[in-house]
């Protein structure tokens, strides 16, 4: 055991001998000797710095070390046409010299900026030469697949192509492509390295359809893409409906490619009219000017002397405004010179329409919309019978700024005409600012509850204006001779000058202005009871007068100075005086008037529920009444410092005596006050306001668990109101009013009105101070009322058979529209309807007729001396108006509009339109056929654009003629 003891330690000592660090550097390599014991270190020798760089991972990534970037370019990928994946299979020939790809199953290449697709292609590597072609479906009689190019954003449909990649050189069989708005189709075609076409056997056409109704057949023709896109035709012929017509041909033509906006002619229009002869209308030219503005200008001649002017411009600049701009100016002169219906006038007309964007000045508004013009203007100059029958116009520019809404500054001018009796008004400037609502007692940050003077509120709003109201005869000057005698006119009578030399002192004449201001103090409001609603309030206002007048007492006298003398009531004479009133001049004074008053209010709601049971159809009723009491109180406010002046009382020239009055200096006939002064007496009114609301809830037997309901208005509302004023010296109860709407299955809308007033009359039908109800009149006796009632119509439904929508090709049947319009005013009179009229242009809609009604009465008294007899004067008024919209086919569309006055028996103005759409063209028809706007138009016009000048005929009657 000893000794394999000693023997394993020996083997464990030469084991660890072995495995040193030098052992390995001191052990000899086989086959060598060892001359000596000694260790020579070993002589490390450097690598080549070449080869370190070679070994260097940043070095042997670097592009510039691996690539040369230039080397890349030449071997760019698009040298080649890189072709996608076919559907189907790809086929490979490469034998007998033959390199040959076929591709079949919707096919793309690409190559440069040209992208080629079809159902087929087949590619020769030998001559860098691709053939795509269609695949004709047996089954559905159609061609699919057949090649599209597209290339610098246009499209380009073909039959067949064989492209070159090489030469870029290309033969085209039956081309289809868009140029400007038409549509050129080519049966042989040569597509050049410059990317233009030489064209044989072409079509040009605006008809979308791939056999269009139209074309003008071309011989020959190019197109050139570069440096801009035209195309240039040689002989050509127009062909309709596949008949052609040589006689009808150009030598020669031209197609520019259309901007967006360029300067050139307007096309006019031609007619007759029997009052003005022969005319040509809107001859002209159009003007652009950079990319926010254009202008055009355009002429109306008639062949017995009439002539007109009109510009019209519009200007836009994103993000900030755009608006319009028409002025025209005209000579109308109707019949011929020395005949009896000759008349000649001058009109102009000016429109400005402006609006801003409301990103460009947050806070700050700027807009404008300005019709101006002669009174006869729109008689002579209007497009359509509702332009003419239009007898008033408004004008606004208005330009505001809110102060984080806290305060608002608004600086507006008006202007309002009415061509009837040429009267015009100006507002320039109408001021307004306010500050709104505030509470200054309320904590930021409140703690518990709210106190009650915080609910304290103060409100301020002003606006100063200034006005100036005439008739356009007002401001003419009569025409003097040297001697200063009116000129006659022998035609017309006296003439006068449209602006004479005195208008500027006429206009100051005529100026009112004044400024008001209003404050409102609102108070804690509280309920009573937990169910009346108490709402107290304070007003204060001031208006601010520049202009004052008088009334006085002159002495009457006689042609020869002398005095006329009276007798009083006691036998003496007196001189007879007259009062004379002098309205003032603007800006001769300025004074302050106050107006002050307080109220409080009370409403509540009461709710009536009457309950027929579940089971029945109708299972209950439920009545809202509102009732709302208010009081007022507002003392005399007739004193010195409001402006009330007394008057003593006089003698007239008849004898008859005038008791003192009172007068306001400021409240004179013709002064130039826009405000007034607070009138005479104090009041204290209740009034009282009672709203009603009836609601029904109904089974609904179309809920299959029986269990369902729904509600149904019977009455949206009836409201009575009258007042009564405690401080009136007679008649102190206001008249009683009563009003009520309501809809009926939502169609049938009815609406009435009606005024009673509690107080009698005598036997002359002289209102007097006792209640009707003591003599016998009534409760209280009905003086006006008006009722209106409105019901439309409509059918649903698809037409049978071809409707006209199955005629095949692109843009054959429309997209969906708008489809419900509601118009708001009459088509022909332009009278605003209230509600008014539902139109449906849905195909699925294809009809609605709307049926409207009205009544107005009013009732008066006039006493007949002679009979000694009441009479009593009935005024009623009573229209039944209907129209309709008619879908015939979804290309067809009848409207129709006219009415009946019950009272006068009569038919009112009718007008009836219809449109068709013929896929190229369009037709439109309109006819008003009575009355003294009796007049007819036919159009029928290319809808596209570039020919709609061109290829157009219009025939129709003015109502000038009638």
């Amino acid at each position: 055991m000893q000794l394999k003891a000693v023997r394993y330690i020996l083997l464990c000592a030469m084991l660890l001998f072995a495995l040193r660090p030098d052992a390995a550097a001191q052990r000899p390599r086989r086959g060598k000797t060892v001359f000596s014991s000694t260790v020579v270190p070993k002589k490390v020798v450097a690598p080549d710095s070449l080869q370190l760089a070679r070994r260097d991972s940043i070095a042997r990534a670097d592009s510039l070390y691996r690539v040369d970037s230039l080397a890349l370019m030449k071997q760019s990928s698009l040298e080649k046409p890189a072709f996608s994946t076919a559907r189907d299979s790809i086929v490979e020939v490469f034998s007998n010299g033959h390199r040959l790809i076929y591709y079949y199953g919707e096919v793309t290449v690409t190559y440069d900026d040209m992208k080629l697709s079809a159902e087929r292609m087949e590619y020769d590597m030998n001559t860098g030469t691709v053939y795509a072609y269609g695949v004709y479906d047996s089954l559905s009689g159609e061609w699919k697949g057949r090649p599209v190019m597209e290339q610098g954003g246009k499209s380009y449909n073909m039959e067949e192509l064989r492209y070159n990649f090489n030469s870029r050189r290309s033969k085209i069989k039956n081309m289809v492509t868009n140029e400007a708005d038409g549509i050129l189709h080519g049966q042989n075609i040569k597509m050049m390295p410059n990317r233009s076409f030489n064209i044989t056997h072409g079509k040009y056409t605006v008809c979308d359809l791939e056999h269009p109704h139209y074309w003008l057949e071309l011989s020959a023709a190019k197109v050139v893409t570069e440096p801009t896109q035209k195309t240039v035709f040689g002989p050509a012929h127009l062909v309709v409906e596949d008949v052609h017509l040589p006689f009808v041909a150009l030598p020669f033509g031209f197609v520019p490619q259309r901007p967006k906006r360029a300067t050139g002619l307007l096309m006019p229009t031609f007619g007759e009219e029997n009052a003005r002869g022969f005319y040509l209308k809107d001859l002209g030219m159009y003007f652009v000017f950079g990319d926010y503005f254009d202008l055009s200008v355009t002429t109306d001649i008639f062949t017995l002397g009439s002539w007109a002017l009109d510009i019209n411009s519009r200007y836009r600049v994103n993000y900030k405004f755009n608006g319009n701009f028409s002025l025209n100016y005209s000579n109308d002169q109707t019949g011929e010179k020395g005949s009896a219906d000759f008349m000649q006038s001058t009109n102009f007309g000016l429109r400005w329409s402006h609006s801003q964007d409301s990103k460009a000045h947050p806070g700050t508004s700027f807009s404008a919309s300005v019709n101006f013009s002669s009174p006869s203007n729109s008689r002579y100059n209007s497009r359509s019978v509702t332009e003419a029958l239009q007898n008033q116009a408004s004008s606004s520019v208005s330009w505001s700024h809110s102060w984080s809404g806290k305060a608002n500054l608004s600086v507006n001018a008006l202007h309002s005409q009415n061509s009837r009796d040429s009267s015009y008004a100006f507002t320039l400037p109408n001021v307004s600012f306010s500050i709104a609502t505030f509470y200054p007692f309320k904590r930021k940050q409140r703690v518990g509850k709210e106190k009650v003077y915080e609910k304290f509120s103060l409100g301020y709003s002003t606006a100063l204006q200034n006005k100036i109201s005439f008739k356009m005869n007002d401001l003419k000057d009569y025409v003097l001779d040297s001697g200063g005698n009116r000129v006659i006119d022998p035609s017309t009578g006296v003439s006068q000058k449209e602006f004479g030399d005195s208008l500027g002192i006429k206009a100051m004449d005529r100026l009112m202005n004044g400024m008001a201001h209003n404050f409102s103090i609102g108070l804690p409001s509280f309920s009573l009871f937990k169910y009346f609603n108490i709402n107290p309030s304070v007003s204060y206002g001031q208006n601010w007068m520049f202009s004052s007048g008088r009334q006085y007492l002159e002495g009457v006298t006689d042609d020869t100075g002398a005095a006329v003398m009276v007798n009083d009531s006691d036998g003496n004479s007196v001189q007879a005086q007259r009062v004379v009133t002098d309205p003032g001049t603007a800006f001769n004074a300025f004074g302050i008037t106050h107006t002050y008053s307080g109220s409080v209010s009370m409403n509540t709601r009461l709710y009536g529920m009457f309950n027929f049971g579940k089971f029945h159809r109708i299972q209950a009723i439920r009545h809202v009444v509102s009732p709302s009491l208010s009081m007022s109180f507002s003392p005399d406010k007739a004193t010195y410092f409001n402006g009330w002046r007394d008057l003593p009382g006089y003698y007239d020239k008849n004898g008859t005596y005038h008791a003192a009055s009172r007068y306001n200096i400021y409240n004179l006939t013709g002064g130039h006050n826009t405000v007034s002064a607070p009138g005479p007496g104090k009041s204290a009114t209740a009034s009282l306001s009672i709203g009603n609301n009836l609601e029904a809830k109904v089974r609904d037997f179309a809920d299959s668990t029986g269990a369902g309901s729904k509600k149904v208005k019977l009455i949206d509302q009836l409201s009575l109101n009258t007042g009564y004023n405690f401080l009136a010296e007679q008649f102190k109860m206001s008249n009683i009013s009563a009003s009520m709407s309501t809809s009926i299955f939502g169609k049938l809308s009815l609406s009435a009105s009606a005024a009673f007033d509690p107080y009698a009359i005598d036997e002359k039908g002289v209102r007097v101070d006792r209640f009707a109800i003591k003599e016998g009149q009534g409760p209280a006796r009905f003086t006006n009322g008006s009722a209106s009632m409105s019901y439309a119509l409509s059918g649903k439904g698809s037409i049978k058979g071809n409707d006209g929508s199955k005629t095949g090709g692109p843009g054959a049947s429309s997209g969906p529209a708008d489809y419900y319009r509601r118009i708001y005013t009459h088509p022909v009179t332009g009278e605003y309807i209230p509600g008014g009229w539902l139109y449906y242009t849905n195909p699925d809609v294809p009809w609605s007729v709307n049926f409207s009604y009205s009544l107005s009465y009013s009732r008066s008294y006039r006493y007949d001396t002679a009979a000694a007899t009441l009479l009593t004067d009935n005024l009623i008024t009573q229209t039944l108006n209907v129209s309709g919209n008619m879908k015939l086919t979804p290309k067809m569309s009848l409207n129709a509009s006219s009415g009946f006055d019950l009272q006068a028996r009569k038919v009112t103005t009718t007008q009836i339109s219809a449109t068709y759409d013929l896929h190229c063209f369009n037709i439109a028809v309109s006819l008003v056929p009575t009355g003294m706007w009796k007049s007819y138009s036919f159009r029928i016009a290319a809808n596209a654009a570039a020919l709609s000048d061109l290829l157009r005929f219009k025939k129709s009657s003015s109502y000038w003629d009638n």
